[in-house]
């Protein structure tokens, strides 16, 4: 079945997105007036295809109506005159060599661009998130694992620095490119973290982010070839896609990695991604860890087989490179796993990280806690947590997850099960 009109937008706008607004940010070096430019071409474009037109090219379309419309806006500012210099000169041969880039390398080159060191970390990486591939601004705050208001008034500052500092963004040279380096991959990641578990929708999984984030991490190894770093964030990018088939069932619902079928999984993939951790893992850095992690986790026969010992040593690793809450999560999720003595105090340490936390990581440790507690007999705990874990919840399937969880769980605590 052909996608709709609408689908088939969507598609080809997430595709022409990158070129169009790094084509108009080369033109005019002015970060805002770029994305409002493509994001207007993109909106008109829209419409005339609802009225019945065609196009036949909307890359190119847009890349020219982003152009006339950032010109009248100009105009309207009674700026064009001090902006002139700025633009490049705009003949059919460098629009053509423009339109003809790889989308991959478009985005890569945008993700470049935003991570611009007169911002901050997080506005480098907000900023870059935002234009490269149009992520909502909520959907940002999740990565972040802060409010909506908070990234917008992020991304609005960024802006005004921008402005205020008078640096037009321009395309990195080589030694900028390795400066930038760790931003990069940090934004790479957060295109992969949100496709493999979306934040919101009916699906668990964004497969055109996954997508993105895999070619992006291609890229990156392509081009730094001996970073363990960039080696590891792609080793985990690719074993992560490894899995991907067996996360969610026929009916939409997620599977456990516990229950997954391990048979199904990308072996060719698996390979390729022990490989390529196997030489990240002396670097010792984050992405690196995570790749080891990764490794033990789809190396493993089966899930009672996993050496949950190893996981555990790679984490207490992380957390000294990268003490995030999530890694405190997947530390203390891996220690519950190396014996019953180990659920009691997991019990408790979740309980600790929880407190304070943001509603979406909440959630996420409450899901934690209905595992542990439902592995030490208490299942009413258990189904307490995982009400806590629905509360709130904007993915559809792990909605649905979390009920057939609570549904076997009260079977469990009817059977006559032990309860604390």
């Amino acid at each position: 079945m052909k996608p709709g009109p609408a689908a088939s937008f969507r598609d080809e706008f997430a595709q022409e997105w990158p070129r169009v607004a790094g084509a108009t940010l080369r033109a005019f070096g002015d970060l805002e007036l770029a994305e409002d430019s493509a994001q207007e071409a993109f909106l008109r474009a829209h419409e005339l295809i609802a009225a019945g037109e065609s196009i036949s090219n909307l890359g190119a379309w847009a890349t020219t109506s982003a152009r006339r419309i950032a010109i009248d806006a100009l105009r309207r500012d009674a700026v064009l005159r001090s902006k002139l210099p700025l633009l490049l000169p705009e003949d059919s041969e460098s629009l053509d060599a423009e339109t003809a880039r790889s989308a991959a390398e478009s985005r890569l080159d945008l993700i470049f661009v935003a991570c611009h060191p007169v911002l901050s970390e997080e506005q480098q990486i907000a900023l870059a998130l935002r234009i490269v591939c149009g992520i909502p601004t909520v959907d940002i705050a999740d990565f972040f694992e802060q409010s909506e208001a908070t990234i917008a008034a992020r991304l609005t500052r960024a802006r005004k620095a921008v402005s205020r500092a008078g640096v037009p963004f321009e395309w990195p040279t080589d030694a900028d490119r390795v400066g930038r380096l760790n931003h990069v991959l940090t934004t790479i990641y957060g295109i992969y973290t949100l496709g493999h578990t979306a934040p919101r929708g009916p699906s668990l999984v964004n497969a055109q982010l996954t997508q993105l984030a895999l070619t992006l991490a291609d890229s990156m190894a392509a081009e730094y070839p001996n970073d363990t770093e960039v080696i590891g964030l792609k080793a985990l990018i690719v074993l992560g896609e490894a899995r991907q088939p067996t996360r969610v069932g026929a009916d939409g619902v997620p599977i456990a990695l516990a229950d997954a079928d391990r048979s199904a999984w990308g072996q060719r993939r698996i390979r390729e991604g022990l490989a390529l951790a196997a030489r990240a893992l002396p670097g010792g850095g984050r992405f690196a860890l995570q790749a080891g992690i990764a490794g033990i986790h789809s190396s493993a026969p089966t899930w009672e087989q996993t050496d949950w010992a190893s996981i555990a040593t790679l984490y207490h690793g992380l957390k000294r490179v990268w003490p995030a809450p999530v890694v405190h999560l997947g530390s203390i999720v891996a220690q519950s796993h190396r014996g019953p003595a180990e659920l009691e105090w997991a019990a408790s340490a979740l309980r600790k990280l929880r407190t304070g936390a943001s509603p979406d990581f909440g959630r996420r440790v409450s899901a934690a806690i209905a595992d542990v507690e439902e592995r030490r007999g208490n299942y009413a705990g258990a189904r307490n947590a995982i009400a806590e874990a629905i509360n709130g919840e904007t993915n559809d399937a792990l909605v649905t997850y979390y009920r057939h969880t609570d549904a076997r769980l009260a079977d469990l605590a009817r059977g006559g099960g032990p309860n604390d």
